[in-house]
């Protein structure tokens, strides 16, 4: 934390018209900024003039956005209204959002393992001839994964408040990609900047790729984050997974799980423990923005344009297995032995990946269950709705799934939502349509009609969902839970709707 400079300088006093010299209020020092004098003032203007008028706010503070465990911290900007200048001393704290997911925690320290920022308080000075003056609040490191996270700056000037949000963004490996996806749709199924569109909340308008501090080119393409070790072969930064750079033609799953000896024999890039992806494992590298195929970063070098083998068997008939289309971005099946001697490719990977319980394991702690119909997922750190939306009720057995026409109602339906945050928001303000990356977070291929975990969210149909995710002009991509499968749709026909709020 900064060391303050001027802790002992002597009190100075303020006079304004037709009031006795004051004091200054004592000092204090909570963080890393200084304060003396109570009151702002502003030179009258205009013929006859003389005097000096009091100027009473309103103060605005500005949003910070931050890395967590970033040393230069979450910087906030407290201005004086238009045209006024210091001196003036205004007095801040920071403040809990709340203890649900998605709000941080302050504390007086960053040596415990739930503390996200440092709690700061005490007046600022903003100095004579100057309009503002920057508050910094330190932030800690995150150990493992979580969301992103938010809290206040509170100002107290003349009697009224101002408020500002500092946004933690989560850069603990283990979370999930961004899509790639930067654009929107529009009402009409227009694809378009996400600035231009009418239909709020999109793909775009979130995740990785949306913040400047996640989403640089140096590393990867809107929001993927790859860094070459020894050997050639690629770390995913976001996931913590290690790739092989290598993507040979593979005719079928057995030829796919026979390289694995082969690199581990050879301990490719020095490590020996490669194996072959999970279907999930492989989706997250499907960049669904890419303007040509293969959709994948081009740090992974002659990537085919073709299906990909994983290690994960289809539910309802074990002869098939999931493939990752790297020329569309679609997840389906595929029978094992390829009969049909269509193209398809390997590509192996190591670390430790997201896993699945039994579908109806109650057990399960993958999942927290808060009682209000809302379920926090400690692999993504997405909370959801439990139910799909129209159902309600213990186990979601209360009404129906509601089927929404179009892209356009699904969108609509997350905006209503967040506006009723007493009644169908469940006190949050911020549900959306989630991502196609964080609604295949819930797919559980172990399972089928419904491939989710049903001892969370129960009575799930068997159908395909909406997502924010565009798939190019009048198509959004959709998630299909009677198997889990992927791919695009139109943005007309009937599917079912759950929502999302927080994440990364």
């Amino acid at each position: 934390m900064t060391t303050p400079s001027r802790m002992n300088r002597p009190l100075s006093t303020a006079r304004w018209p037709g009031a006795d010299a004051r004091p200054a209020p004592p000092r204090r020092w909570h963080g890393s900024v200084l304060a003396t004098l109570p009151l702002l003032v502003l030179a009258a203007c205009g013929g006859g003039g003389g005097g000096e008028t009091i100027v009473r706010g309103p103060l605005t503070v500005s949003a910070a956005t931050a890395l967590a465990g970033d040393a230069a911290g979450a910087v906030f900007r407290i201005s004086l209204a238009a045209g006024a200048t210091g001196p003036a001393s205004i007095d801040f704290q920071t403040a809990n959002l709340g203890t649900a997911t998605g709000n941080a925690t302050g504390s007086a320290t960053c040596g415990d393992s739930f503390s996200d920022y440092i709690s700061s308080h005490g007046p600022v000075e903003i100095p004579a001839g100057t309009s503002s003056v920057q508050v910094v609040v330190p932030l800690c490191s995150n150990a493992t994964l979580e969301p992103t996270e938010r809290f206040e700056l509170v100002t107290n000037f003349e009697g009224r408040s101002a408020r500002g949000i500092g946004t933690i963004l989560n850069n603990a490996a283990g979370g999930l990609n961004d899509t790639g996806l930067s654009q929107c749709l529009g009402s009409v199924g227009a694809l378009v900047a996400c600035s231009a569109t009418d239909l709020p909340g999109q793909d775009g308008h979130h995740g990785r790729d949306a913040q400047a501090l996640t989403n640089t080119d140096a590393d990867g393409r809107l929001g993927f984050a790859y860094a070459t070790v020894a050997g050639g072969c690629l770390k995913d930064s976001v996931t913590g997974l290690t790739w092989d750079p290598a993507s040979p033609s593979t005719a079928t799953q057995a030829d796919a799980a026979a390289r694995v000896a082969t690199a581990n024999i050879a301990a490719l890039c020095g490590f020996n423990d490669w194996r072959l992806p999970s279907a999930d494992e492989l989706f997250s590298l499907v960049d669904a923005g890419a303007s040509t195929a293969a959709r994948i970063d081009a740090r992974f070098a002659a990537t085919p344009a073709v299906g990909f083998w994983s290690a994960t068997l289809y539910a309802a008939d074990t002869r098939a297995a999931w493939i990752v289309d790297f020329g569309s971005g679609a997840v389906a099946y595929e029978t094992t032995t390829n009969p049909l001697a269509k193209a398809f490719a390997s590509r192996l990977v190591r670390g430790a990946g997201p896993s699945n319980a039994d579908c109806d394991d109650a057990a399960d702690t993958r999942f927290v269950d808060h009682g209000n119909s809302t379920v926090t997922d400690r692999q993504t750190g997405l909370m959801w709705q439990q139910c799909t939306d129209g159902q309600s009720g213990a186990a979601c057995a209360t009404g129906s799934a509601t089927s929404y026409a179009t892209f356009a109602t699904a969108m609509q339906r997350a905006t209503a939502v967040s506006a009723d945050s007493a009644g169908a928001g469940r006190g949050f303000n911020d549900w959306r349509v989630p991502n196609r990356n964080e609604l295949a977070s819930l797919v559980n291929r172990r399972c089928g009609g419904p491939a989710i975990q049903r001892s969370r969210f129960g009575n799930t149909p068997s159908i395909s969902a909406w997502t924010g995710s565009p798939a190019g002009a009048s198509r959004a991509w959709v998630v299909d839970f009677t198997d889990g499968s992927i791919g695009p749709g139109g943005v007309t026909g009937g599917r079912v709707l759950r929502l999302v709020r927080a994440g990364t």
